[in-house]
C-alpha cells in the first residue's frame, strides 16, 4: 500500500506491524507535514463482525481524539479507505522503546522513562480510557528521547461478543506477553494496565520478561501456574526497593496491586528520589504474598485454591519407563544439560477452555507440564516460614560413641555422621524477618551425603519395591529417570509416601526436619547456609545457575560441617516431620507417618520456588501435601545409629 493516497494522506513508507494494524509513514498534503496512518487489516477480523467493528471504530476514533497529555501520541484525524479504517496520529522520529531493549537498563534510566507513560495513563483513567495494549513498541520516543504512549483504546474496538477466533490467538485481548491475568477472560481495568506496565518496567530492568512461551496458551499457563521469577535473579544487586514495587506491581491478582495509576506513578518518583516507598520493604512478606499464603494471627498459613490442581480418575498405575541401566555403585557422572520439555497439548487445551471459555472447574488446571500422564492428585507448596524456642530434651542425651565412624555405606550409599547434641536450630540475625533462634537437642545419626539419584531410586524401583517417579522428565529435560547422563542427578517427582518407601527399603528413613537442620548448619548459631555465610553459584544450584537440577556431587564448597553436599538449593527434601509451629517437639505428633497432613520440605531448589538467597537459608521451610510431586523436590535419607 506504500506510495498509496488515503484522502489527503500520502503513504510514504511501511514502519510497523502487528496483527491487527499496519502503521505508515505519510505526509498530509494539505497541511505539508509528516504523520502516521495506522491502517487496520480487515482480513485480521471475520467479516460478519467487521460492521460492528466500523461502528466502534468511529465511536473510539472521536473518544482518543478528545485526549490531550504531553505524553500521549495525539489522534489528528481518523478515516476509511476502501472499506479500511484508519486513524491518522502525530509522527515521531525516535524509535521505539522496544529499540532500547534487549539488555537491562540501569534502573533509574527505566524509571524516568516509565513515570510519563505512568502520568499519561493516569491520565487516560481519570477519562474513563484504559489502553489494554501497554508494550514497549507503543511507547514511542521523540527525537529528544522523551517517552510517548499510543494505541489508545484500540483493543477494546476490537474486543467482539462471539470472537472466538481472536480470543484464542491472543487477538483482540492485548499482546499475550504483557497481558494481566484477568485480562485472558475480557475482564481488563485499569489495574490491568498497571501490570502491562508493570511487566514492561521488569523487561527494562532485567532483560527479560517475566513469562515467555511460542504460543499464547503457553504464556497464560506460566502466567496462572508459575510463581514469579524474583528480578534478582537477573540483576543480584538489583536494590531491594525496587524489586519490591515490581513485585507488587505484578501481583497475580488485582487487588494485591496498586490501587491506581496515580500510587504506582508516584511510587516510581519516590524511587527516582530515594524516598521510602509503600511497597513491602520485607522481601519475605513480598514473597508469601506471590505465593498466595494468607496469613492470620495464631492461624497456619492456608494457600488459598487460586493454585491450579490436576485430577485425574483413571491413572495409569504404572507409568512406561525407559530400559534400566546396567547397574553400577553410584559413580558420578560429569553435569549434563538436555533439550527443551514441550507443554503437554491436551492440558493447554483444558486449561485455556476454563480460563476462557469458564467450562473447566479449577481443580482441573494444569501445574506442570505431563510428561506420561496426569497424576492422581497434585498441591502446590505453601510457604511456611517460622521461628524456633528453645526446648530441653525430657530426657539425658545418650553420649554418642566416640568410635564412630564419619562415613559409613549403606547399600552402597555414602552417609555422614552428625554426632548428638545441641545445635541452634532458627537465626536472629537473617534479613529474612526477625526469628528468635532457639537450641535443640538432637541425638547421634546418620544422613545421606548426596540427594537420592535416578540411579540409587531406579535400584529400588527394579525390585518393584518402589513406585517409579510419575513423571519421567524434569522441568527441562524430555528424558530424565534412567537416562545415563542423569544418572547421578537428584530424583525427582516423587511423593511424600514415595520417599518415606524408598527410605524403608534401605533399612532408613526420612529425617526429622530437626535432624536435617543440624546436618545443615552444624553448631554455628548464625549461619544461614550450610556452608558459611557467602552466597553465589560456586556453593549451591538456586535460581539463575543451571535452570534445572544438577549432579549431587557438583558443589564442593557448598558442603555443610559434616560434610553432607547439596543441602541448600538443587532440590527441597522431604523431612518426616507434619507441618506445625514451633516450639519443635518430636513427641507432639508431628513425626507420626501415620497422621495425615502437610509434609515439611527443606533446602530450597534450583526453581523459582527456591527464590533467591532467602529462600534457601536453613531457616526457611515449606509446607507441601504428601501426595505432591514435582521437580524440584527430591530425597535425602537418615539412619539411626
Amino acid at each position: 500500500m506504500a506510495e498509496q493516497s488515503f484522502d489527503r494522506y500520502q503513504l510514504l513508507e511501511q514502519i510497523g506491524q502487528g496483527g491487527m494494524a499496519t502503521v505508515y509513514k505519510a505526509r498530509d498534503t494539505r497541511l505539508d507535514r509528516q504523520v502516521a496512518v495506522k491502517v487496520i487489516r480487515r482480513e485480521s477480523f471475520p467479516p460478519e463482525q467487521f460492521d460492528t467493528i466500523l461502528k466502534r471504530f468511529e465511536r473510539e476514533a472521536k473518544s482518543l481524539g478528545g485526549l490531550s497529555h504531553p505524553n500521549i501520541v495525539g489522534v489528528i484525524d481518523y478515516g476509511e479507505h476502501d472499506g479500511s479504517p484508519y486513524l491518522v496520529m502525530e509522527y515521531l522520529s525516535g524509535g521505539t522503546l522496544k529499540d532500547l531493549l534487549g539488555s537491562p537498563l540501569p534502573w533509574r534510566n527505566a524509571v524516568r522513562l516509565l513515570i510519563p507513560i505512568a502520568r499519561a495513563l493516569e491520565y487516560t483513567h481519570e477519562h474513563g480510557i484504559i489502553n489494554r495494549d501497554i508494550k514497549p513498541s507503543n511507547i514511542l520516543l521523540t527525537e529528544k528521547g522523551l517517552p510517548m504512549l499510543t494505541d489508545f483504546g484500540l483493543v477494546k474496538i476490537f474486543e467482539t461478543r462471539g470472537a472466538t477466533s481472536l480470543t484464542a490467538s491472543g487477538a483482540g485481548l492485548g499482546t499475550p506477553d504483557y497481558m494481566a491475568p484477568e485480562q485472558w477472560t475480557g475482564e481488563a481495568t485499569a489495574l490491568s494496565d498497571i501490570y502491562s506496565l508493570g511487566v514492561v518496567f521488569y523487561e527494562m530492568i532485567t532483560g527479560h520478561r517475566p513469562y515467555a512461551s511460542d504460543t499464547p496458551a503457553g504464556i497464560l499457563l506460566k502466567q496462572v501456574s508459575e510463581p514469579l521469577p524474583l528480578p534478582k535473579q537477573y540483576v543480584p544487586d538489583l536494590p531491594h526497593n525496587v524489586e519490591s514495587v515490581l513485585l507488587k506491581t505484578l501481583a497475580k491478582k488485582p487487588e494485591d496491586r496498586y490501587p491506581d495509576m496515580r500510587s504506582f506513578a508516584n511510587e516510581l518518583q519516590d524511587l527516582l528520589d530515594g524516598r521510602e516507598v509503600s511497597a513491602t520493604t520485607v522481601k519475605i512478606k513480598i514473597l508469601r504474598e506471590m505465593a498466595g499464603v494468607i496469613e492470620q494471627p495464631g492461624v497456619e498459613p492456608a494457600l488459598p485454591q487460586s493454585q491450579p490442581v490436576i485430577t485425574n480418575q483413571n491413572p495409569p498405575s504404572n507409568p512406561v519407563l525407559p530400559p534400566a541401566p546396567v547397574k553400577k555403585k553410584f559413580p558420578i557422572l560429569p553435569v549434563a544439560l538436555g533439550g527443551i520439555a514441550l507443554l503437554a497439548v491436551c492440558g493447554l487445551c483444558g486449561f485455556f477452555g476454563w480460563r476462557l471459555l469458564g467450562n473447566l472447574p479449577e481443580q482441573s488446571l494444569p501445574a506442570t507440564p505431563a510428561w506420561t500422564s496426569a497424576p492422581e492428585t497434585e498441591a502446590t507448596p505453601e510457604v511456611v516460614i517460622v521461628a524456633p524456642t528453645s526446648v530441653a530434651p525430657t530426657e539425658a542425651p545418650a553420649t554418642p560413641e566416640s568410635s564412630l565412624p564419619e562415613e559409613i555405606t549403606q547399600n552402597n550409599i555414602p552417609m555422614r555422621l552428625v554426632p548428638a547434641g545441641e545445635f541452634t536450630m532458627g537465626n536472629d540475625e537473617g534479613e529474612i524477618e526477625s526469628r528468635p533462634a532457639g537450641s535443640i537437642f538432637v541425638d547421634t545419626f546418620y544422613i545421606d551425603k548426596f540427594e537420592v539419584t535416578n540411579e540409587m531410586y531406579d535400584a529400588c524401583t527394579s525390585e518393584g519395591k518402589c513406585r517409579a517417579p510419575r513423571l519421567l522428565g524434569s522441568s527441562t529435560r524430555t528424558s530424565y529417570y534412567r537416562m545415563p547422563n542423569f544418572a547421578d542427578y537428584p530424583v525427582l517427582y516423587v511423593s511424600w509416601e514415595m520417599a518415606r518407601a524408598y527410605c524403608d527399603w534401605r533399612g532408613a528413613r526420612l529425617p526429622t526436619e530437626a535432624e536435617w537442620e543440624k546436618a545443615a548448619r552444624g553448631v554455628e548459631d548464625a549461619r544461614p547456609y550450610p556452608w558459611g555465610f557467602t552466597f553465589d553459584c560456586a556453593y549451591a544450584n538456586y535460581p539463575g545457575c543451571v535452570g534445572d537440577t544438577a549432579a549431587v556431587n557438583q558443589y564442593d564448597k557448598g558442603q555443610s560441617p559434616y560434610g553432607v553436599y547439596g543441602m541448600a538449593g538443587n532440590v527441597w527434601e522431604w523431612t518426616s516431620s507434619l507441618s506445625s509451629f514451633y516450639p519443635y517437639n518430636p513427641d507432639d505428633g508431628r513425626e507420626n507417618p501415620g497422621e495425615s497432613g502437610k509434609r515439611i520440605v527443606r533446602g530450597g531448589s534450583w526453581s523459582p520456588f527456591g527464590g533467591t538467597g532467602d529462600l534457601i537459608r536453613l531457616d526457611t521451610r515449606f509446607a507441601v501435601d504428601p501426595v505432591y510431586y514435582g521437580a524440584y523436590i527430591g530425597i535425602r535419607c537418615a539412619m539411626t545409629k
